[in-house]
């Protein structure tokens, strides 16, 4: 199967919401999570085997303000796909910050509060000795770095030792009506630039050797699925890009922040990071 789009609950509904082998899917209001339970599964649908969580949010668009419950909301679904027993993470901003519809993953970086650095004395010092070790990184794209984006993170989870990356990568969807209202959660890892057809080497728990949660927006839609000419390339964004993007990448950020910090407050994490 040839998917035009990221989101696996649009894979599942491409098979007109039939039942599938190895395939479960459960509903609840805003979130829908389809478990790919077996290769059956993952043949029916062209996902890998594992958990998707989509989190339908209202759109980025006219934006203005995120403490209305979706930090909570967002730190409540990407707990529920995140290992058991963290003891640290690595959160990892994949695309390009030079193309708009790519810098999602570079733009969450900004909100999300590194503790790693931070010793533990001078955690009891400032009075908080709870804080959970994050280290955050940006890894570029193959053509500024010469570096396949997965000998990056490899190279930087050998030296660092994280319990589980979290990757944030743009999504493609395959209808118009998810870009800037949509976030995937995934516990399977990530192939970055799958559902644009530009493939990377696969960023996963079997390449690096650690459980990967897979965060992302849907960002770009296939003129040949709006067309309806399969043969069609090109991939189009609306034009209040820039605003789905800085607004998405606040929310994710501070939902990371917001999982992992449980001793600080929303408006103190906001203060934190900027």
């Amino acid at each position: 199967m040839i998917n035009r789009t990221d989101l696996a609950v649009e894979c599942y509904e491409e098979n007109e919401k039939t039942a599938l082998s190895g395939v479960k899917i459960t509903e609840d209001d805003n979130i829908t999570t389809v478990e790919v339970l077996n290769e059956n599964g993952s043949k029916a649908i062209g996902k890998p085997v594992g958990k998707y969580v989509v989190l339908d949010v209202n759109s980025f668009v006219n934006d203005t303000d995120i403490l209305d419950g979706r930090l909570e909301e967002f730190s409540t679904v990407l707990k529920s796909v995140m290992p058991k027993n963290l003891t640290s993470v690595l959160v990892v901003g994949l695309g390009n910050k030079k193309i708009t519809a790519d810098s999602l993953g570079p733009s969450t970086s900004s909100f999300v509060l590194a503790t790693r650095h931070i010793s533990d004395s001078l955690k009891s010092d400032i009075g908080l000795p709870s804080l959970f070790p994050v280290s955050c990184v940006n890894t570029g794209v193959l053509g500024d770095t010469g570096i396949e984006t997965c000998e990056i993170i490899k190279g930087i989870v050998e030296q660092t030792k994280p319990s589980c990356v979290i990757a944030v990568d743009a999504l493609a969807a395959g209808s118009a009506e998810r870009l800037g209202t949509t976030i995937q959660f995934s516990d399977s890892g990530i192939s970055p630039g799958s559902g644009v057809g530009n493939h990377r080497h696969e960023i996963s728990k079997a390449t690096l050797g650690v459980p990967v949660v897979a965060v992302g927006i849907p960002t770009v839609v296939s003129t040949g699925i709006i067309s309806g000419n399969g043969n069609d390339d090109v991939f189009v964004t609306p034009r209040e890009i820039d605003r789905i993007c800085q607004q998405g990448a606040k929310l994710i950020g501070m939902g990371i922040n917001v999982c992992f910090q449980k001793n600080l407050s929303v408006e103190d994490l906001l203060a934190l990071v900027g």
